[in-house]
C-alpha cells in the first residue's frame, strides 16, 4: 500500500478487544447494536491491506442472504474504504483495493459462489442463521492454503451450531480459537435508555436473546423463564428432602479440562416440601467429583442440623453401589463428632422416558408457582438447565435431580402402599392438583 494514505478507525473497548485478538479463529456473540457490522468492515479492510497477505488472497464478508448482506455492508464498506478502492462492482458486491486485493460481500444462500477460492480472511455474520456445512465443507477448506483466519459474529438463535462453536472455542486449549460474549450495553455509544425501552416492549425471552446475547432454546422449552420464582426467607412448615443424581466417577477422573464441561454433573438438590405441597429449593449442589468427595458432600448435607432431612434417595444401579460404601464410611468417620444415620432410598426411572418423567414432575409445579428458589450462586446454572430442557446442547442434570425430589415426596405420602400386593395397587392412584393428574 502507498504510504500517503492513512485511515483512522475508532472502536469502542469491547470491539477493540476482539479486533486485537491474534487467535486464528474468533467467535463473537453479541447483542443488537453492539457494532458487529462496523467491526466486520474494519477487520475486512485491515486484513485486505495486511503485509501478511503477500499472495493477495481475497477477504470475504459472508451473511445468510446475499441481498441482506449488501444492504447492511455495501455502503458501509464503500464509506470506510473509499481512499483505497479502485473499482466497485455493485452487482457482485466486490470492491478492489489499490493493492489488488478484493473484498467481497457474499451470501450463504448462494453456495456456488463460495467454492473454489482461497481466502486470507473471512467474516461470517449471523452464523447462527447459516447451515453449519457452509463453514465445515466450503469456507474452512478455502483457508488452508495460506492459513487464513475467520471471525464468526452474530446474535444467538437458540442452542444450535453457533452455540456449539462458541462452547468449543471457550474450551479450546490450543490457542487457535478465542470466544467472546457481550451484551448490547458493551457499546458505550448506544443511546441512553434504548435498551430499557426495548425491555419494556419485548418478551423477556426475546430480550435476553437479542440484547443480552443469551443462548436460549426458544419455544421448544417446556418450562418458561417467567415461571421461575424466588423466595429468600425459609417457609416455616415443611420437611426437607435430599436427592442425588450421580455422574460417572470414572469419567471425571479421566477427563481433560476441555472435555470436563461436556460430562454429566452430579447434582444434589436440598428441597423443603411444604405442608401445602409447594417446594422451596434451599440449595442445589452441582459439580463433578469422585466417589469419595461425593460421599462427603452428601453426608455433610445430611448432618446439617438446619436441614434434618426427612428422606434421602439416589438412583439405584452401579453408581449407587459405587458411592454407598464411601457414604457409610464417611457417616461413621472418627473425624465427625457424632455418627450420621443414612438411609438411602434407591430411586428409579419408573419405566418412563426422561422427558416424560421430568415434565410430569416439574412443568405444572413451575407454571403454577409451586416451586421457588433461594437466591444463591447456583441459581444461574440451575435455571439455565431448567428453562432450556430438553436440549441436546444443554445439561439436564438439574431438572433430572429435581424430578427425583417429586418421587421421594410421593413415596413419603404413599409409602404405606408399597407393601400391598400388585393386585391391590390397581385400586389407588396418587392425585396431584399441581400437575393435573
Amino acid at each position: 500500500m502507498s504510504d500517503d494514505i492513512n485511515l483512522r478507525f475508532e472502536l469502542h473497548p469491547a470491539q477493540l478487544e476482539v479486533f486485537t485478538d491474534s487467535a486464528r479463529f474468533i467467535v463473537l456473540v453479541a447483542g443488537r447494536r453492539f457494532g458487529k457490522s462496523y467491526l466486520a468492515c474494519i477487520r475486512a479492510i485491515v486484513s485486505a491491506t495486511s503485509p501478511e497477505n503477500s499472495k493477495r488472497k481475497p477477504v470475504w464478508i459472508v451473511a445468510p442472504v446475499f441481498s441482506i448482506a449488501k444492504t447492511v455492508y455495501w455502503q458501509l464498506l464503500l464509506d470506510l474504504a473509499a481512499p483505497l478502492i479502485t473499482n466497485a462492482n455493485v452487482n457482485e458486491g466486490v470492491v478492489t483495493l489499490r493493492n489488488g486485493v478484493q473484498i467481497a460481500i457474499k451470501g450463504s444462500d448462494r453456495p456456488d459462489t463460495l467454492r473454489g477460492v482461497g481466502l486470507f480472511d473471512v467474516i461470517l455474520d449471523e452464523f447462527a442463521s447459516m447451515k453449519s456445512e457452509v463453514w465445515e465443507s466450503i469456507i474452512r477448506p478455502s483457508l488452508s492454503d495460506v492459513k487464513g483466519r475467520a471471525l464468526f459474529i452474530g446474535t444467538p438463535a437458540g442452542r444450535n451450531h453457533f452455540f456449539a462453536l462458541y462452547e468449543a472455542a471457550m474450551e479450546d486449549e490450543s490457542g487457535e480459537w478465542s470466544a467472546y460474549r457481550f451484551t448490547s450495553l458493551a457499546n458505550p455509544y448506544l443511546p441512553t435508555g434504548e435498551v430499557e425501552a426495548a425491555r419494556r416492549t419485548m418478551s423477556s425471552a426475546i430480550f435476553r436473546q437479542e440484547y443480552e446475547a443469551s443462548f436460549e432454546t426458544g419455544g421448544g422449552s417446556i418450562i418458561k423463564p417467567e415461571w421461575i420464582k424466588y423466595r429468600d426467607d425459609e417457609p416455616p412448615k415443611g420437611e426437607f428432602i435430599v436427592a442425588a443424581d450421580l455422574a460417572g466417577f470414572e469419567e471425571v477422573a479421566k477427563a481433560t479440562t476441555s472435555r470436563l464441561r461436556r460430562l454429566d454433573q452430579t447434582v444434589i438438590p436440598v428441597v423443603k416440601v411444604l405442608d401445602d405441597g409447594a417446594w422451596w429449593v434451599r440449595d442445589i449442589h452441582i459439580g463433578r467429583w469422585g466417589p469419595k468427595e461425593t460421599a462427603k458432600r452428601i453426608v455433610d448435607i445430611l448432618a446439617d442440623e438446619t436441614v434434618k432431612s426427612r428422606a434421602f434417595g439416589m438412583e439405584k444401579g452401579s453408581l449407587f453401589n459405587a458411592v454407598m460404601p464411601y457414604i457409610i464410611d464417611e457417616a461413621n468417620s472418627k473425624d465427625r463428632k457424632t455418627s450420621v444415620y443414612v438411609n438411602a432410598r434407591p430411586l428409579t426411572h419408573e419405566n418412563r422416558a426422561k422427558i416424560d418423567r421430568i415434565t410430569w414432575a416439574l412443568a405444572g409445579r413451575f407454571e403454577h408457582g409451586r416451586i421457588s428458589f433461594r437466591r444463591a450462586s447456583w441459581n444461574s446454572e440451575a435455571v439455565d438447565q431448567i428453562v432450556n430442557f430438553p436440549s441436546k446442547l444443554v445439561h439436564d442434570d438439574v431438572p433430572d435431580a429435581l424430578a427425583y425430589i417429586e418421587q421421594l415426596a410421593r413415596d413419603l405420602v404413599f409409602g404405606e402402599f408399597d407393601e400391598k400386593s400388585e393386585e391391590d395397587s390397581r385400586y389407588w392412584r396418587p392425585m396431584d392438583d399441581d400437575i393435573g393428574f
